[in-house]
């Protein structure tokens, strides 16, 4: 009774970060790697998780939480910040350098 987590990373005018897979981190271990562009569907247990996106250095972001329910899809979208404003943002905090959204 496996739950898919599907991610997307979409483009966003991402520029700084676009050559560089991000690192998926489901519970604090490291699951795969998802480069611009790619869409992953990977198997989870069920239960209640945590998901992180992780970049160079300490750029990342915000750890979500989420639970899985037997046979069932959980979504999430990621790119970088949108605009300048909040990539500069970003730089300063890097915890938000990627934009994690359940779908």
């Amino acid at each position: 009774m496996d739950v898919t987590l599907r991610l997307e990373r979409t483009m966003r005018r991402a520029f700084l970060d676009r050559k560089r897979p991000w690192q998926i981190n489901l519970d604090g271990r490291h699951i795969g790697d998802i480069a611009q562009g790619d869409v992953l569907e990977l198997p989870i247990e069920p239960g209640h998780h945590t998901l992180q996106l992780t970049s160079t250095g300490r750029r990342c972001s915000p750890e979500r939480e989420f639970e899985a329910k037997s046979e069932s899809m959980t979504e999430f979208a990621c790119h970088s910040q949108p605009i300048w404003p909040l990539m500069l943002m970003a730089l300063v905090v890097p915890g938000r350098w990627i934009v994690l959204k359940r779908q």
